[in-house]
């Protein structure tokens, strides 16, 4: 049994048989998972491939489904934290700018430009203009 990342070799060194589990890593390296060295004979060794291969592809397999799950809790948390910080955000933006327009409403309530403060009344002074 053999997939596109998972390969087995069976190598003769000497008398004795390696049998091999080999891992595609990329285009052009390989890596090998899992070897039985010292087996006795060709047949023996093809099937201690046989019967480690779907077990250990079985094994992959799980914890791939782990691994993913685990990732996607991950970035469900990290999207909570991210949804939490935008909120933060706007809700900080938002006090800023009612705390600014509650400034700029008491500073003319107030008669920041002076004339109330020095008696002067600006309008009637105004007005007087148009009467002449």
């Amino acid at each position: 049994m053999s997939s596109n990342k998972y390969q087995s070799e069976v190598v003769q060194d000497g008398d004795n048989w390696t049998a091999r589990i080999t891992r595609q890593v990329t285009s052009r390296k390989s890596h090998v998972s899992k070897q039985q060295e010292g087996l006795a004979s060709e047949s023996e060794a093809n099937a201690w491939v046989e019967t480690n291969m779907a077990e250990f592809i079985n094994t992959q397999k799980g914890a791939n489904t782990r691994q993913g799950s685990n990732r996607k809790e991950q970035e469900e948390i990290k999207r909570q934290r991210s949804a939490r910080r935008a909120e933060k955000t706007e809700i900080a933006k938002r006090e800023k700018k009612e705390s600014e327009l509650a400034k700029q409403g008491s500073d003319k309530g107030s008669g920041s430009d002076g004339d109330s403060e020095s008696g002067f009344d600006f309008e009637a002074e105004f007005d007087s203009f148009d009467d002449d």
